[in-house]
């Protein structure tokens, strides 16, 4: 039980960018591929809190919780590009679901080289104890 609650942060973010994404938005910026920039930032910091989850309350090899993590991600950036389907002035996109997996890709490699820093390893033994 207690490893569910280092998925709260993942849950709470994704309940974040499921509610911003049900919004319709007549925002109009003229910069190159600004919206794809949106999306992988926003699925990086998705990618760092699953990662979170995934390797504070698993013991599996790094391979089984990237893929978890990556698989996780690109699943749910699935469903938000798909929900908006049924949101006025919205539509799925392909090229949104590629940039939310880059994101998510980003913030499990930002993930994994801040475990692996000095400070890193001792934060998550720290929290491991709890």
């Amino acid at each position: 039980m207690k490893k569910i609650l280092f998925f709260i942060p993942a849950a709470l973010y994704y309940a974040l960018i499921f509610y911003l994404s049900s919004r319709s938005y007549d925002i109009k910026i003229d910069i190159l591929f600004f919206d794809k920039v949106i999306h992988i930032v926003e699925f990086a910091l998705l990618g760092l809190f699953l990662s979170f989850g995934y390797f504070m309350s698993l013991k599996s090899s790094l391979m089984m919780r990237a893929v978890l993590t990556i698989f996780t991600g690109i699943i749910l950036g699935g469903l938000d590009e798909f929900h908006q389907y049924f949101i006025p002035r919205r539509s799925i996109e392909f090229f949104d679901v590629i940039a939310d997996a880059v994101g998510v890709l980003s913030g499990f490699l930002l993930y994994y080289y801040f475990s692996r820093s000095v400070k890193g390893k001792i934060f998550t033994e720290k929290l491991s104890k709890l």
